[in-house]
């Protein structure tokens, strides 16, 4: 320990929403020395503290009431760039259950208390960190500057003249170069310390180069002996289901997983791994929990966004097409329903445009679900018809979900429009759409066909030949409503070639307007319709004249 550490000259911000505890803790900082102490009650007020100012030691509850946690400070914090580097991070917890305390292990903070803890405790433990932070600072300042080459000069200079810190750099310089994807040589240091040293941080590291150079058969018996031993090494069993994953077995990488989350659930990466597993082995249910685990821990953080949303709503919508119980169907949609309840409130980082988009187009998914398709394409239309008429302003995660719904609901040509503008930038989204789409790719390229050789013949003037792609491409996709009009244009053109009234033309065309007429259209196809509508009173007005004279 340095016995030169001086208190006076660090500035410590304590966030902590219990005002006891704050009193408490700036008193026994004021007794180590300690000057300048400012203490503060929520996660977001410490962020906007530092976004103005710095602090050299920050001690962070990890449960500060509503709003963000410490953990999401910290994830926060370093997001934005607020933590300079030689600034040292306690996160304090009063909650000693697994969960929590591997989660806090897990963030890699400078260091973490549980409380209580005795004044000498704290104060070797601040020293300790603080000796440690200036050591190794030379590394740290290279890797804020991004200069591999001099971060991995520091860490050789650091294991040369530094005793106490000479293995902790070894095993940091072989995660900078597992970064760098230089496996040969990490796998080098590491084989050779391990050789040395058997170490579980090292035997862990390994076992991820291992996994990285598609090493599966060395990787998964190191890693099961990691997580057989140390079961609170969590990152242990994301590695060893990776190595199952790429290997080929999604069932035993998803047990293992599932075993990591009982440890602890709050971990974003792995409840995303659970739910790209659970959707590989068609255990939606599964995958549905991991999405809501995730929309749940993300609300309030840097990490909330719509995708998170959407992907929990599409997760609802899997898991409500398979299942054959009305009520229990029932139930699943409702929480669809509960998600937008008074939503500005709920989700406030959506903007309101494209949050009612996301709700018309969460609702219309409801009542495609529960049969009701026509229902389902006028809540849809509505909802994003602006969306419908610029395609090129829709949201990057919502592109490919409306897409896919309005190819559900038969309209191609809307669906057709917008796919030059989706981004596939979301795995979970694509697994959902590719597991909610089932045989619709089939239905849509047979209805493409007979659509585009209808509007072939129709332009070639066989009329007849047009009429009868049209409906077949109707027989194929009832609910069509371009194909319907289509169909239309072609019997009046019919009935213009012809000189006489022919009776089973016009009764197509009164009975596709009928139909119609309960079809929920956009502005374009409603001016189409009209047109078509007048177009065919005309041709029965002169029908009538004809018939008169």
């Amino acid at each position: 320990m340095n016995h030169n550490f001086d208190y006076r000259n660090k500035r410590v911000l304590i966030v902590d929403d219990q005002r006891a505890f704050q009193i408490m803790l700036k008193t026994m900082l004021i007794n180590f020395g300690a000057e300048d102490v400012t203490h503060i009650g929520s996660a977001e007020d410490a962020l906007k503290l530092c976004r103005n100012d710095t602090f050299d030691l920050l001690l962070v509850d990890y449960n500060l009431g509503s709003g963000m946690n410490g953990r999401q400070l910290f994830e926060a914090l370093k997001a934005n760039n607020l933590l300079p580097i030689n600034t040292v991070f306690f996160l304090v917890t009063g909650d000693n259950s697994k969960a929590i305390v591997l989660s806090a292990i897990q963030m890699t903070p400078d260091d973490y208390l549980m409380k209580p803890f005795s004044q000498n405790e704290l104060n070797l433990r601040i020293q300790k960190a603080f000796n440690k932070k200036e050591a190794l600072l030379p590394i740290y300042q290279a890797i804020k500057d991004k200069n591999f080459e001099q971060s991995i000069e520091e860490c050789d200079n650091a294991i040369i003249y530094s005793a106490r810190y000479r293995n902790f750099c070894r095993l940091f310089k072989a995660e900078l170069l597992i970064e760098k994807e230089k496996y040969a040589e990490a796998r080098i240091i590491l084989e050779e310390f391990i050789d040395a040293h058997p170490h579980t941080q090292a035997q862990l590291l390994l076992g991820r180069v291992y996994y990285l150079e598609k090493k599966y058969q060395q990787a998964i018996p190191l890693l099961t002996e990691i997580i057989k031993y140390n079961p609170m090494i969590l990152d242990g069993y994301d590695w060893l289901a990776h190595c199952f994953r790429d290997g080929g077995d999604s069932e035993k990488a998803l047990d293992i997983v599932q075993r990591a989350i009982k440890h602890s659930h709050l971990s974003l990466d792995r409840q995303g791994l659970l739910a790209e597993l659970a959707l590989d082995t068609n255990m939606n249910a599964i995958a549905k929990e991991a999405f809501f685990a995730i929309l749940m821990q993300t609300k309030n953080t840097i990490h909330q966004s719509p995708q998170h949303l959407i992907n929990y709503v599409q997760a609802i919508i899997l898991v409500a097409k398979n299942e054959d119980d009305p009520f229990k169907q029932g139930r699943l949609l409702q929480e669809i329903s509960g998600l937008f309840h008074r939503p500005s409130q709920q989700h406030p980082y959506v903007e309101q445009g494209e949050l009612l988009a996301l709700e018309g187009y969460s609702l219309a998914s409801i009542h495609n679900v529960k049969g009701n398709q026509v229902k389902a394409k006028h809540t849809l239309l509505k909802s994003n018809e602006a969306y419908l008429v610029e395609p090129e302003s829709i949201p990057e995660w919502l592109g490919a979900q409306l897409a896919n719904l309005l190819t559900e609901l038969e309209e191609f040509e809307f669906a057709a429009k917008l796919k030059p503008y989706i981004q596939h930038s979301n795995v979970h989204s694509e697994k959902l759409l590719a597991s909610i789409c089932g045989e619709e790719d089939s239905k849509e390229v047979q209805f493409q066909h007979h659509n585009k050789l209808g509007i072939e013949a129709f332009t070639d003037g066989k009329l007849e030949i047009a009429l009868q792609h049209f409906e077949t491409a109707l027989s194929i996709a009832p609910l069509n409503t371009g194909a319907a009009l289509n169909k239309v244009q072609v019997c009046l053109a019919l009935l213009v070639e012809i000189e006489r009234p022919w009776p089973e033309i016009t009764k197509n065309i009164r009975d596709t307007l009928i139909e119609l007429e309960d079809f929920p259209l956009s502005e374009q196809q409603s001016e189409r319709k009209a047109e078509l509508k007048k177009e065919f009173n005309i041709q029965r007005m002169h029908a009538k004249k004809r018939a008169s004279s």
